[in-house]
């Protein structure tokens, strides 16, 4: 009964730690996922504030919503490198996983860097019109 039992435990470990590896390649997936979503929210009201008057941009309280999608938005970033960053030092990835993982992490440190630009811009801007303006040239491409 006990070579049962422990051969159940080792089945379990194995499958357990065989199940991590993608779990963990998903949880870098997420955090894409995640950054790419904020991207759209951004873009699109990045689209409505192209179009619509400076009353309105003060009316819709744009400028604060802005500022909010761009907080979560660095902190997405910020989830997608610290993963990337991991899965760089997994001794079980490939060395081409790991360069790719690498290349990643270096291109969305530099979004990362130029998004937190454009918050600390916007956070500044002293009129709503240099704030309008300001948005409709933020270029979110990596």
């Amino acid at each position: 009964m006990d070579s049962k039992l422990g051969a159940a435990f080792l089945v379990a470990a194995v499958i357990s730690c065989l199940g991590q590896r993608p779990l963990h390649a998903q949880t870098c997936k997420d955090e894409e996922d995640m950054a790419a979503f904020y991207t759209k929210e951004i873009n699109d009201l990045q689209q409505t504030i192209k179009k619509e008057s400076l009353q309105d941009f003060e009316k819709a309280f744009h400028q604060k919503s802005c500022l909010t999608k761009l907080t979560l938005f660095v902190g997405a970033l910020d989830g997608v490198m610290s993963c990337l960053g991991k899965a760089a030092q997994d001794t079980t990835a490939t060395k081409e996983q790991v360069d790719t993982y690498k290349a990643k992490r270096e291109r969305t440190a530099k979004l990362r860097d130029k998004i937190d630009h454009y918050k600390s811009a916007l956070k500044g801007a002293e009129t709503a019109k240099e704030a309008k303006g300001l948005i409709e040239k933020f270029d979110l491409v990596d």
